[in-house]
């Protein structure tokens, strides 16, 4: 049984391969320049990506090191713009407390001087 399976792939190999060579679209040298061609067409490729991904990397380390740099000073800049909004808002606050204090009184003295409707 396995001098037949290795008869039958002896000659399967035999028969492919012959009429591989028989039926190929171009001779062993045309493919052989095409596969190069190609080779160094895939090359090509890859170093091409390998150049861009270098820039993309460098352009990163830039924009993080462009961040780092501006953070402090947003913050600072925020912060400043923060107590600014306080110094100005704290004395509005008050009066706006004031007003309201005012017009508390104002319903309270409404609420005993009003007589009650009765039902």
């Amino acid at each position: 049984m396995i001098k037949n399976f290795i008869k039958g792939l002896l000659f399967g190999s035999l028969l492919g391969g012959s009429l591989g060579l028989l039926f190929a679209p171009r001779s062993g040298n045309e493919t052989r320049r095409k596969l190069a061609g190609e080779l160094e067409e895939a090359a090509a490729t890859q170093e091409d990506l390998n150049r861009s991904l270098q820039r993309f990397t460098t352009a990163a380390k830039e924009t993080q090191s462009l961040t780092a740099a501006m953070i402090p000073e947003l913050s600072k800049g925020l912060q400043q713009d923060i107590e600014a909004f306080k110094f100005q808002a704290e004395p509005r606050i008050a009066r706006i407390k004031k007003q309201m204090q005012v017009l508390n009184e104002h319903v309270a003295q409404l609420d005993t001087t009003e007589p009650k409707k009765s039902k």
